[in-house]
């Protein structure tokens, strides 16, 4: 049986990708002023690559670390494992869609699941029972997905947005 964590990811994730399948398909059918390929120039393609290895480290390194340490408490344990489970579904989905419909569907998966990501993190906080070093720890990841909010909305949403066309 789900518990109420379990049951608010599993909605999360099943109308998140109900809303990101529709978009791929609006995009393609040209109904969304968004385009279907990623316009990253070379700066900017540079940067999310770094980007991308920092998420490697401070998005999921720290976190498995951090089940890791926290192992014997089985709430923190139920936590990082739900927070690990939606971490593994986003890069799947994010892999399957961009192939399938188009590949700019992982700017709105990568924001939907940033801000679901932050709430888990603030949600979950106290069932962690952290101390100093596993504090700072948990910090740095929350403020890795903050920082990845603002990232999203100032260098990845602007390259897919195509505007609202006036008639």
């Amino acid at each position: 049986m789900l518990n109420k964590n379990g049951l608010i990811i599993a909605l999360f994730i099943l109308v998140t990708t109900i809303l990101m399948i529709g978009y791929g398909f609006g995009v393609k059918a040209q109904y969304l002023p968004f385009t279907e390929e990623l316009g990253f120039n070379a700066s900017q393609l540079q940067f999310i690559r770094g980007w991308l290895l920092l998420a490697w480290v401070a998005g999921i390194l720290l976190p498995i670390l951090l089940l890791i340490q926290s192992w014997k408490q089985p709430a923190a344990r139920l936590f990082w494992c739900g927070y690990l489970l939606t971490l593994v579904i986003q890069i799947f989905s994010e892999g399957l869609l961009s192939r399938q419909l188009v590949p700019s569907v992982v700017v709105p998966i990568g924001f939907f699941y940033t801000v679901f990501r932050l709430w888990q993190l603030v949600d979950g906080f106290g069932q962690l029972a952290l101390s100093s070093l596993p504090l700072v720890a948990f910090r740095v990841v929350v403020l890795f997905w903050a920082a990845n909010l603002v990232m999203l909305l100032l260098v990845s949403w602007p390259t897919v947005f195509t505007g609202f066309k006036s008639s």
